[in-house]
């Protein structure tokens, strides 16, 4: 076989194989998709997590970053949130009043940023969709983009959307966040600077594609 020949044969198989997998990933069912995003980081380990601590980090253009330390007991459900000007521990079943609920609001947001994926198996009254073959916003990378859209009703923040921009295993490289299901993003950042606990995978840093906003983590511990 000349050489011509062996190289359009290597082209064929080799098209033929990302085809293939860009049509596993198109007729996947998408809450089955999300499992394997979930179990990417750990999802099946979190059941033996007792408490999680860390420390949320937020810097926007030239303002000062601010930031937030959380303790969440997983299995009695109460939280404890440390700022420069407070400490304030609760139980999450049982928040009443509007300041209450301002806490929890902080707690889920910044919880959502360090453990979004396993919100995909969690959250009840969501839509979730895939789409093969997107360009992510940041590294304008092909991926495979997994849209997770909340209901009108539940939550803090009802109706928003997330596209995740998922790598070959299963790891979200960048989302973008859709205020209301709106069409155009109203944030898109990394995800990056995984790192492991307690064979959970954490993404420790986020930011857009000027650098100007980013969010990370500091002082990440399971137990």
């Amino acid at each position: 076989m000349n050489n011509k020949k062996l190289f359009l044969l290597s082209f064929f198989f080799a098209s033929t194989l990302l085809l293939s997998t860009n049509i596993i990933f198109a007729q996947t069912d998408p809450t089955k998709f999300a499992q394997k995003v979930a179990d990417a980081y750990g999802f099946k380990y979190f059941k033996n997590v007792s408490t999680l601590s860390y420390t949320f980090n937020v810097k926007r253009d030239t303002f000062p970053a601010t930031t937030r330390s959380w303790k969440w007991n997983v299995k009695e459900n109460t939280v404890t949130m440390v700022t420069s000007k407070e400490t304030v521990t609760y139980k999450r079943d049982t928040i009443q009043s509007a300041a209450m609920k301002s806490i929890d609001g902080r707690f889920i947001n910044d919880q959502y940023w360090l453990i979004f994926p396993y919100h995909l198996i969690w959250d009840a009254g969501t839509i979730i969709t895939s789409k093969s073959n997107v360009v992510a916003p940041i590294s304008k990378k092909e991926c495979t983009m997994l849209t997770i859209q909340y209901n009108n009703k539940d939550g803090y923040t009802p109706g928003d959307a997330y596209d995740l921009f998922i790598d070959k295993n299963y790891l979200i490289t960048e989302w973008n966040f859709r205020k209301g299901n709106a069409e155009k993003s109203s944030l898109s950042t990394t995800w990056q600077d995984n790192i492991k606990i307690k064979k959970l995978k954490i993404s420790t840093n986020h930011l857009n594609a000027d650098g100007k906003f980013r969010i990370w983590f500091t002082g990440v511990e399971v137990k």
